[in-house]
């Protein structure tokens, strides 16, 4: 990292960098469960300004 960065920076890369490779090594089951908690979360932002494309539709998974 360039020494120019203030240190906040540096350790908000850091935190970044650490949580990536945390979900890099979650099992696939955690990565399928965030990935749909994220889809729950901006399908009705995105719905709100345009009607959603096929294809953008989720699939109802929910047990």
């Amino acid at each position: 990292m360039p020494d120019r960065l203030p240190q906040e920076v540096k350790n908000l890369l850091e935190r970044k960098r650490a949580w990536h490779r945390a979900q890099a090594a979650a099992p696939l089951q955690e990565k399928v469960r965030v990935l749909l908690e994220l889809q729950r979360q901006d399908l009705p932002l995105i719905a709100q300004q345009r009607p959603l494309r096929p294809w953008e539709r989720p699939w109802d998974v929910t047990p």
